[in-house]
């Protein structure tokens, strides 16, 4: 077929969808990101199960993919034919893991859980990181505490991984991952991770995503923003207030504007509100920020309006 033949041309950057669990399969997103690393409209996907482990694969079918399914003893027969396999087995050990690993490396798409991925080398997992589904407190401390940086996939959401680059799929209910890593005291640190990336970037900067913004961080944002930072401790001294503060005779009484989330401050009613509520025709406005992560100019979305 033509896309057995473009596997087989040159050698492929690893596609792997990291599952927080086989119900992650429902989710449209989901489905929608496996079709697209398979680079094919209607891909072949080779469901691999064991017998006690339900799937449901009308959403691929309903996108006119075709789904074969068989057992793990069996899946290397079809390698050759699937663009896309759906690994989901209860079994300790991957039988023909390196035909698996060899299947990746030529551009099939790998749906698993974290813990079949963990079982295929340090190609897949680097040693010193470890993804896992679900969200079990104690077994992430426990892998902290042994020096592991950990990405915790919730139950709905999905860890794609392509290459040496990674995005995270969110699911229903706000269903995200997570980062947990120590910081320089030792301390366990995490951060949810966005889902509202369009493209996948360096899973190292991924791991760094709790850690406190730094000054060395702003540089690799710069290609992704419009706002020229500064480091506020440089900042401070001269940010003093030009008049000093005066007792005044009338009473005054806290102005807070709550916002649900930062972008609300595009809006030009809420805007206005806060404009009036500061009593001038045209307020000084401070914004207090860190480097964002998320790789949006935060600086410029809560201040354009203003």
């Amino acid at each position: 077929t033509t896309s057995a033949m473009a596997k087989s041309t040159a050698a492929a950057t690893p596609l792997i969808v990291a599952l927080g669990s086989y119900q992650a399969l429902k989710q449209t997103k989901v489905i929608d990101q496996v079709i697209k690393l398979s680079k094919s409209s209607a891909p072949n996907i080779l469901d691999v199960h064991s017998d006690n482990l339900e799937f449901d694969s009308a959403a691929f079918v309903d996108k006119e993919c075709i789904v074969k399914q068989c057992n793990p003893n069996d899946w290397h027969k079809f390698k050759a034919w699937a663009d896309v396999i759906i690994y989901r087995t209860d079994q300790g050990d991957v039988p023909s893991h390196e035909e698996l690993i060899n299947a990746i490396h030529n551009g099939t798409v790998l749906c698993a859980v974290p813990r079949i991925l963990h079982l295929l080398g340090e190609d897949i997992v680097p040693s010193d990181t470890a993804i896992i589904e679900g969200h079990d407190q104690t077994k992430i401390d426990n892998l902290v505490n042994a020096n592991k940086r950990v990405i915790a996939i919730e139950e709905l959401a999905a860890f794609v991984i392509v290459g040496e680059n990674a995005m995270t799929i969110g699911g229903e209910g706000g269903s995200t991952c997570h980062v947990y890593t120590q910081d320089e005291s030792g301390e366990s640190i995490t951060g949810p991770l966005p889902t509202t990336w369009n493209e996948p970037i360096p899973i190292e900067e991924i791991l760094q995503f709790p850690m406190p913004a730094t000054a060395s961080h702003l540089d690799a944002l710069e290609e992704h923003v419009d706002t020229d930072f500064v480091i506020a401790d440089d900042v401070l001294p001269m940010a003093a207030l030009d008049e000093e503060c005066t007792d005044n005779a009338e009473e005054v009484f806290p102005k807070i504007v709550a916002c649900g989330r930062t972008e609300t401050l595009q809006m030009q009613a809420i805007v206005d509100k806060v404009v009036e509520l500061s009593g001038a025709d045209l307020p000084k406005v401070l914004y207090v920020g860190t480097a964002s992560f998320d790789r949006t100019d935060r600086y410029n979305v809560c201040t354009k309006k203003f």
